[in-house]
């Protein structure tokens, strides 16, 4: 092994998985390691994580991996931290101990105080404020503003709802006891040996506590809702220098220098750096985002403006659509009802056939969210014959969670005027051919699929090694590339228009049916 050979780690932190993944400059993978984590979930609605649990398993997962590569740590150049966006907790400023688990973004114990919140006099008056505004003077900021409207998924809610049920801890972040941070935030602290409080601006964007307009925490909703700020972490570049690990973690320090969210990530590692270049991670759920730019825009039908990561000071934006269920759904069919076994059968039944035979599955088993975010509606099928088979099913299965995705598409290009460059997939569910298949038929775009699945890890090993100086732009990441698969569309303009036209009028009955 070249002993000048300077290898990244990167931390990537999901729901209930904490992988660590050692690259080489080149961008071959050298070794990796993960700990499952546990889900409490203690009442109805309720979504937790123990934090040392988290830290523990974070803690062992990267020592495996220097294990298994077999290299020092002081040959690691730099270390990224990724993790699931909008999951915060509470800490002792002086003792470092958790005064409260993890809660997570998928927990909806808020959901009355989001109504409430929603409801505010004042609040309500400061949107109509900022929609007249935005409209005379076309500030993206006051747009965007003016169409906010509170939920679970905002960390602001939570925060204040814990805070109301916990007034103690309100009284003692007032006193400028308590820090408060995310997961991310968390890491960097233990990691550090308590000695760094910090997040980047992806993260502190997720939060809903951020203007990421203004590239400053939000001062006007931490008043209106009395957020005491100092508890607030440092914010800084995605690629910086956020601090050296305790000796006492991997037996020597490691340079910390990236902190980024796990879609900005995946955006990242894809080499989305160019306005109009689409990613889309299959999950559990579908993320779709796109890169707009230097200038954040707003999709006047409810997506708003995320930062997708700042370099040397420079924030680049972009737009979010989700699917709530494409695994997960996928998961179902085989366990809930028995259509298949596992996503490669579903795959393969829907392989058999080259079309629906007029069947239509609409995927909202969990609500539809863009453009009508009707967390009501449920997954409906359509166009059922007695001649159906469930290959039909199957493959309207996978066209419904096309569709889906493509009505995001068609929505940012709609509300943004902006034009979409190039469509990258990644994670386990764009395994299947017939679903990219779909999704390049319905867009009309190219549709591009890795061999690597752990892009978020990718993207944050990515900027870890331009925090940490081994390469000084976007520019000179040729090394992390990778090859693609090509899915191209085989639709004409008619057949494209016809099974999206099919499509539509099937998504306004269910709207409909549940409005």
């Amino acid at each position: 092994m070249d002993s000048e050979q300077r290898f990244l780690l990167a931390f990537d932190a999901g729901g209930t998985t904490i992988r660590a993944i050692i690259y080489k400059e080149n961008g071959d993978e050298l070794a990796r390691a993960f700990r499952t984590t546990s889900e409490i979930r203690s009442e109805q609605g309720a979504v937790e994580h123990d934090p040392e649990e988290l830290f523990q398993a974070l803690l062992a997962a990267g020592r495996e991996a220097l294990s298994k590569a077999a290299i020092p740590p002081e040959k690691i150049a730099g270390a990224g931290i990724t993790v699931q966006r909008a999951t915060f907790c509470l800490w002792d400023k002086k003792s470092g101990k958790p005064q409260c688990n993890f809660i997570s973004w998928s927990d909806v114990r808020a959901g009355d105080k989001a109504f409430k919140m929603n409801r505010s006099c004042i609040w309500s008056g400061m949107k109509i404020a900022a929609a007249v505004g935005g409209f005379i003077t076309r500030s993206p900021m006051l747009t965007a503003t003016g169409m906010l409207s509170f939920v679970t998924d905002h960390v602001l809610v939570r925060l204040c709802w814990l805070f109301e049920q916990r007034p103690e801890l309100r009284q003692a972040a007032k006193r400028g006891d308590l820090l408060f941070g995310t997961i991310e935030t968390w890491f960097l602290y233990r990691l550090t040996g308590n000695r760094v409080h910090a997040t980047d601006t992806s993260n502190a964007a997720a939060t809903s506590l951020y203007n990421p307009f203004e590239m400053k925490w939000n001062a006007i909703f931490c008043k209106l809702f009395s957020i005491p700020m100092r508890m607030l972490p440092e914010v800084k570049n995605s690629a910086d220098q956020f601090g050296l690990t305790d000796p006492s973690c991997f037996g020597a320090s490691i340079p910390i220098t990236a902190l980024i969210g796990d879609q900005m990530a995946a955006l990242f590692g894809h080499g989305c750096f160019t306005p109009g270049d689409v990613k889309i991670s299959q999950g559990s759920g579908s993320f779709v985002d796109i890169n707009v730019g230097r200038q954040g825009k707003v999709s006047r039908r409810g997506l708003f403006p995320l930062i997708a990561w700042t370099l040397r000071g420079k924030p680049v934006y972009m737009l979010e659509g989700s699917v709530a269920t494409a695994g997960r759904l996928i998961d179902w069919l085989g366990n809930g009802i028995g259509l298949s076994d596992t996503p490669a059968v579903l795959n393969d039944y829907a392989s058999q056939c080259d079309d629906t035979e007029g069947v239509i599955f609409v995927p909202t088993a969990a609500g539809i969210r863009f453009p009508y975010f009707n967390p009501k509606a449920r997954g409906t099928i359509f166009g059922l014959s007695l001649s159906t088979h469930r290959r039909h099913v199957a493959r309207a299965v996978l066209e419904g969670i096309a569709h889906r995705v493509v009505d995001i598409l068609e929505g940012i290009e709609k509300d943004t005027g902006m034009s979409i460059r190039r469509i990258k997939v990644d994670g386990g569910v764009s395994r299947s051919n017939v679903l990219l298949q779909a999704i390049a038929d319905l867009s009309g775009h190219e549709v591009e699929r890795p061999d690597e699945t752990d892009m978020t890890a990718r993207g944050t090993a990515a900027l870890a090694g331009l925090g940490a100086g081994v390469w000084k732009s976007e520019e000179e990441l040729g090394s992390m590339r990778m090859s693609y698969d090509h899915f191209h569309p085989h639709f004409d303009h008619n057949q494209r228009r016809e099974k999206r036209r099919r499509w539509n009028e099937a998504l306004k009955t269910l709207v409909k049916l549940y409005h």
